[in-house]
């Protein structure tokens, strides 16, 4: 059954299991039970509403509501319309959401209700449907000056998922409703999950290409049922699986530290999956965890342009610390050099990924898209090797990315924002080691003369430019910044420099 529902549209899966399934919950969301005939009835609902605003047949409909019944019902009403889905976090700022509409040329945005002020556009009110509502903005005209052109077939894209970009601005990566049903296929699979049945904590959020495919798809194509958690409080994400039963947690290491240190937690005996991902798992996170729950943590990985998921540690071992486990079923990983040749087991190189889940290309960025897809394969910008009993590790990331809480955070992004300062003249950001959150950025900045500038100065200009989590929390003024042969920022004289307390 698993394979047939592969090739279906999203919608038509919703319907089908609304129709199979009517009376299973698809949805807890607090005090709310919310079953698949009644998520279907809404989505309908709130898809008549939303066709009122004109034809979104094929256009993208930007989506920015936090983990919510109403993210899900919204979600899918716009693939219900023929339209494509563009979940962004709600907390981004008026500039980086203004770029994604402009790239996108996005007609209308949704947004929690009554909180739409950093969307451009025209207030066109609040849409109730059953006991749910969502504020809707339409884009000012003078914003959308030209339709996406590339790739120049947009017919099969169901989601697009931005992620920051080393340009300084973020890629939008395109998936087609075939890839995202693959890849919530495998994760079913992979992570050996019951056909009916499973509750799936979902406090990851949801705009993610992570919690999108393993929690609300992989969700729909086991018909089972999400446990939705609107933000991260240890012990009160504990209570909730206690009551709701659940049986599968999916997050970040973050949040498996967070929850190795709860005293006394309730104990939770439907529990039995544990997930980490986008972050390296620290062992001792895994360690302090399992001696607490007696649960081992089975890590992956995968990137926005997979799918994302592309390996997962055995859930029933045995689990290798440190690495991200086998392929997924489907799913080949190669170890690649700078020429794109193989290299063997052991040796480090770049990680390279053919999946039937592989995304389409990046949204108007066709050199991007060219370096990135080659031949079938996702070049993903990790170093990593193979050993000698076929699992993947992670050794450094090829790119400057940094991972904080595990959401993607460049720092070409803040450093151009940065420069607009007057008081600024260089600056360079690098990551921080954070025990909570993997990393956190570090500004380093070289002032202009007579100038000065301060924590708080720098954060208060960066507010509403750059969402909370991307805001440096750390500001080191230097006289001037390391540069290379060929006048390049020598980022990792600073690094050595920050670890060993110079800086």
């Amino acid at each position: 059954m698993l394979e047939q529902k592969e090739s279906k549209k999203i919608a038509a899966l919703l319907q089908e299991t609304a129709e199979k399934w009517p009376d299973t919950p698809y949805m807890y969301f607090g005090e709310d039970t919310v079953t698949y005939k009644e998520t279907f009835d809404l989505v309908c609902e709130l898809a008549g509403k939303l066709n009122s605003f004109g034809d979104l047949k094929g256009r993208f409909v930007l989506l920015a509501l936090p983990n919510s019944p109403s993210f899900v019902i919204a979600y899918h009403a716009i693939l219900r319309l023929g339209a494509k889905v563009l979940p962004v976090n709600h907390r981004l700022a008026r500039e980086e959401l203004e770029y994604i509409i402009k790239d996108a040329c996005v007609p209308l945005s949704i947004h929690v209700a009554g909180k739409g002020e950093a969307i451009n556009g025209t207030d066109a009110g609040t849409i109730t449907f059953g006991k749910y509502s969502v504020g809707v903005k339409k884009t000012d005209p003078a914003l959308l000056k030209a339709l996406p052109f590339f790739p120049s077939d947009l017919s099969e894209v169901a989601v697009c998922i931005y992620t920051s970009g080393t340009t300084g601005h973020p890629k939008g990566a395109l998936l087609t409703d075939k890839q995202l049903l693959a890849n919530a296929r495998m994760c079913h699979k992979g992570l050996d999950c019951h056909e009916t049945g499973e509750v799936m904590v979902t406090v990851l959020p949801l705009f993610h290409a992570y919690a999108g495919t393993a929690c609300l798809l992989m969700t729909l194509s086991c018909h089972s049922t999400m446990l939705i958690i609107e933000n991260f409080q240890p012990l009160k994400v504990l209570e909730e699986m206690k009551k709701r039963e659940a049986t599968v947690f999916l997050g970040v290491p973050a949040m498996y530290a967070v929850l190795a240190n709860v005293e006394a937690p309730p104990k939770i005996p439907s529990w039995r999956i544990c997930v980490s991902g986008g972050a390296p798992l620290p062992a001792v996170v895994g360690e302090n965890f399992l001696s607490k729950y007696g649960l081992t943590i089975a890590e992956g990985d995968g990137p926005t342009e997979c799918g994302p998921a592309t390996a997962f540690n055995p859930v029933h071992g045995p689990v290798k610390v440190g690495t991200i486990g086998f392929p997924l079923e489907g799913v080949e990983m190669k170890i690649m050099s700078d020429d794109k040749k193989e290299l063997p087991t052991g040796s480090v190189g770049e990680i390279a990924v053919k999946s039937p889940s592989n995304f389409l290309a990046y949204l108007n960025q066709p050199e991007e898209t060219a370096k990135t897809l080659v031949d079938g394969w996702v070049y993903t910008g990790d170093l990593g090797f193979v050993d000698e009993d076929g699992y993947f590790s992670i050794k450094d990331r090829k790119k400057d990315m940094l991972l904080v809480g595990g959401l993607n955070v460049y720092p070409r992004e803040i450093e151009e924002y940065l420069m607009r300062h007057p008081a600024i003249k260089e600056v360079a950001v690098i990551g921080r080691n954070d025990e909570l959150r993997g990393e956190t950025p570090v500004a380093f900045v070289a002032l202009k003369e007579g100038q000065t500038l301060t924590e708080l100065e720098m954060r208060q200009f960066l507010r509403d430019k750059l969402a909370p989590y991307k805001i440096p929390r750390e500001l080191r003024i230097v006289e001037a910044l390391p540069r290379n042969a060929t006048g390049k920022i020598y980022k990792t004289a600073l690094r050595a420099l920050f670890e060993n307390g110079e800086a």
